[in-house]
C-alpha cells in the first residue's frame, strides 16, 4: 500500500501554540448514523479486556455541591458552583452604559475584589467599548460579573491597545474580559465581540485566564512575581465562564496573503477563550476551572485554538458548549507548552464544534514566487497535545479538517490515559475539490456551511513530535465516520480511524465506524501507520459499515504500514495482532458484550 505522507506543523518562534498540518484527503458519502440491530439475542461469548483508563478516573463533584481546594474532583456540569447555572436575580453593584464605562467597572473590582466576604455580583447594562478586568483577586469569596436583571451587556471592543494585557502575563495575549493571577471569578452570561488585531504586534482573546507560578517571587509591585491567588498558600482556581457569547475575535493578519512576513507566521494569534497557567510540575494547578455553555464563533485566530486550556490545570470541565466556523482547532487541551506542566483531569463533554476549517488561514500558508499559497487543511474540531488524563465524552464534531485528534507535538513528552466515549464525528461529502465546498450543518442546525468535505480522519491517534509517546487510550461506542473525497492527494488515503507516531495500550472497543460506500477508493476505515510500540493493544468488537469493493481503492478498507486489506475477513486472518476477530459488518457481533465497560 502506498505509505502515507509525513505530517507537516510549524512551531512557533516563541514557546506557544500549534497545530498539525496533516496531509491526507476529504470526501462525499451518503450518511449512514445507526448500526443494524444484532441478529437474535445470543448471549456474548467475547470478555472485554481490561481497559487501560476508564470514568472512574474521572471522578465528579456530588450535584450542588461546591468545589473545594484540592479536593481532586471534576466541577458538576448541571451545578458547578454548587449552584443550578441561572442568572443572577440580583445585584450588589450595577454599571449601566451610556454614563458608566469598562474604567469606572475596572476601578471599582480593583477597589473591592480583595475585601470581599461573600459572593458579590456586579452587573452591566449596555454597551462597553474596553475590557473588563480582573487583576490580582486573591479573596475566596465569588465575584461575579453578569447582566443586570432584565438587560444585556455587551463588550463591543475594537482594536487591541497595550493597556489590555497585564504585566505579569507569561504570554502577552489581551483579553476583552481578562482575569489574571485571581481566583474565585464567575462570567455569566455576556456578550464579547468584535476586538481584533493584525499580526505579530498582539494577540486577542474574547475572554482571558492566566496565572503564573513559574517564579517564587512574591512582591507583587515587581515583574515577574507569584499569582496574587498563590499567596499565604492558597489556591487558583473556581474561575466559572459559564453562558457567554464570544464571536468576531479576530488576528486579521491570517486572512493576509499580500505580506510575507505574516504568511505562515506562528506569532500570528488571537483566541475565542483561552485558560494558560504557567508553571512546573511541582507547583500548585490552577484548578476547577469551568467553560460551559458558552457560543464561541467568527474567530480568526492564527496559528492559536478557539477554545484552550493550557498548561498547568486540573480537575477542569468543558461542557455543552457551541463552537463553529472559525478557523483554527475548536476545542484543545495542551500540556508542556508552558514549563513542564500538562492539562490534566478534565472532562470534555457534550459540546457541539463544526465548520473548522484552516483554508483560509495565511498564518499556515506558504509563500511561493510572490504569493502566500494556502495549505492543506488540518484543524481538528477536538485536540489533545500532551494533556494527561483528559475524558472526551458525548460530543458532535462535524465538518472539521480533522475530528478528533489525540496527539502530542513536544519532543520527547507523553499524552497518557486518554477516554474517548460517546462521540459523534462526521465529515459532509462536500461538493468540490476547492473551498468553498458546501455541506449541511449538523443535526438540529438549519442550513448550510461552505467548510464542508475535507475531513483527513474522524479520529486520528498519533504522537507528531519526535520521540513523544501516547499511551493508555480507551476508544469506546463513538459513531466514527469519514466522507472525505476532497484533500491534498487521493493517492494518501483518508483514514476514518488512524493510529500513528509512538503508541502502545490502546483499546478500540465497540464503535461504529464508517465509510462510503462500495464505490469509495479513498476513505480506508481502520488504517495503521506504524506497528504499537509496547504494551497491551485491543481492536475489537467494532462494526464496520458502508465499505468499499472497489478493487482500486487507496488502501483498501483496512490497512498496515505495508499491507493493506479489501474485507473484513481478510484483515482478520492478516494484521497478526487478532484484531477485530470479534468485530462484524453491519451489525455488531452478538459474541461481544452489548455494554463496554465504562
Amino acid at each position: 500500500m502506498p505509505v502515507p505522507p509525513p505530517m507537516f506543523r510549524r512551531s512557533r518562534t516563541r514557546p506557544g501554540h500549534r497545530l498539525r498540518l496533516a496531509a491526507a484527503a476529504a470526501g462525499t458519502a451518503a450518511l449512514a448514523w445507526a448500526p443494524l440491530a444484532a441478529a437474535g439475542p445470543a448471549a456474548a461469548t467475547v470478555a472485554q479486556p481490561a481497559p487501560p483508563v476508564t470514568a472512574s478516573a474521572f471522578p465528579v463533584e456530588p450535584a450542588g455541591t461546591a468545589p473545594a481546594d484540592n479536593d481532586g474532583l471534576i466541577p458538576n456540569p448541571a451545578t458547578p458552583t454548587g449552584a443550578a447555572i441561572a442568572p443572577p436575580a440580583s445585584c450588589a453593584v450595577t454599571f449601566a452604559s451610556p454614563g458608566a464605562t469598562s474604567a469606572s467597572v475596572n476601578s471599582w473590582i480593583a477597589a473591592n475584589e480583595n475585601s470581599m466576604a461573600a459572593t458579590t455580583v456586579l452587573c452591566l447594562s449596555g454597551t462597553f467599548t474596553s475590557p473588563i478586568q480582573v487583576w490580582g483577586k486573591s479573596s475566596t469569596a465569588l465575584l461575579e460579573i453578569a447582566p443586570a436583571p432584565g438587560s444585556t451587556a455587551t463588550l463591543s471592543l475594537g482594536t487591541v491597545t497595550a493597556a489590555d494585557t497585564s504585566p505579569n502575563q507569561f504570554w502577552a495575549d489581551s483579553g476583552g474580559v481578562s482575569i489574571v493571577d485571581s481566583r474565585s471569578v464567575e462570567i455569566y452570561g455576556l456578550t464579547v465581540q468584535n476586538y481584533t488585531w493584525s499580526g505579530t504586534g498582539h494577540s486577542p482573546a474574547g475572554i482571558y485566564v492566566t496565572v503564573r507560578s513559574d517564579t517564587t517571587n512574591t512582591n507583587q509591585n515587581t515583574v515577574p512575581h507569584l499569582s496574587a491567588c498563590f499567596l499565604n498558600g492558597g489556591s487558583c482556581g473556581d474561575i466559572y465562564i459559564i453562558g457567554n457569547t464570544v464571536r468576531n475575535i479576530t488576528n486579521t493578519g491570517d486572512e493576509n496573503y499580500t505580506i510575507r512576513s505574516l504568511c505562515g507566521n506562528g506569532n500570528v494569534d488571537g483566541y475565542g477563550i483561552a485558560v494558560i497557567a504557567a508553571g512546573s510540575a511541582a507547583s500548585r494547578p490552577l484548578q476547577h476551572l469551568v467553560i460551559e455553555n458558552n457560543t464561541v464563533t467568527g474567530t480568526r485566530t492564527g496559528q492559536s485554538e478557539t477554545v484552550t486550556i493550557n498548561g498547568d490545570v486540573t480537575d477542569f470541565l468543558a461542557a455543552g458548549n457551541v463552537i463553529h466556523d472559525t478557523d483554527n482547532i475548536g476545542l484543545d487541551t495542551i500540556g508542556w507548552e508552558v514549563g513542564a506542566s500538562q492539562a490534566s483531569h478534565g472532562l470534555i463533554r457534550g459540546n457541539t464544534i463544526y465548520n473548522v476549517d484552516t483554508w483560509s488561514n495565511a498564518a499556515y500558508g506558504k509563500w511561493s514566487n510572490g504569493a502566500c499559497v494556502a495549505q492543506p487543511e488540518n484543524a481538528a474540531g477536538i485536540y489533545d497535545d500532551g494533556a494527561s488524563y483528559i475524558w472526551i465524552d458525548g460530543n458532535v464534531v462535524w465538518n472539521t479538517d480533522q475530528g478528533i485528534n489525540l496527539d502530542v507535538e513536544t519532543k520527547g513528552q507523553s499524552t497518557d490515559h486518554l477516554l474517548v466515549s460517546g462521540n459523534t464525528v462526521y465529515a459532509d461529502p462536500g461538493t468540490s475539490a476547492s473551498d468553498p465546498s458546501a455541506g449541511l450543518n449538523p443535526p438540529g442546525t438549519t442550513g448550510t456551511s461552505a467548510v464542508a468535505g475535507h475531513d483527513p480522519y474522524a479520529l486520528y491517534v498519533d504522537a507528531f513530535g519526535r520521540s513523544a509517546s501516547i499511551s493508555s487510550v480507551y476508544v469506546h461506542d463513538n459513531i466514527f465516520q469519514n466522507q472525505s473525497q476532497y484533500f491534498l492527494t487521493p493517492s494518501a488515503g483518508m483514514p476514518v480511524v488512524d493510529l500513528g507516531g509512538i503508541w502502545s495500550n490502546v483499546q478500540i472497543w465497540h464503535n461504529t465506524i464508517l465509510g462510503l460506500g462500495a464505490a469509495d477508493r479513498y476513505n480506508p476505515l481502520f488504517e495503521v501507520d506504524k506497528q504499537p510500540s509496547g504494551g497491551t493493544n485491543v481492536v475489537d468488537c467494532n462494526d464496520y459499515g458502508n465499505l468499499s469493493t472497489a478493487s482500486n481503492t487507496v488502501n483498501g478498507n483496512f490497512a498496515l504500514p505495508a499491507t493493506s486489506f479489501l474485507t473484513l475477513p481478510q484483515w482478520q486472518a492478516g494484521n497478526k495482532h487478532g484484531w477485530d476477530a470479534d468485530s462484524a459488518v453491519g451489525s455488531f457481533s452478538p459474541n461481544c458484550p452489548a455494554q463496554s465497560v465504562k
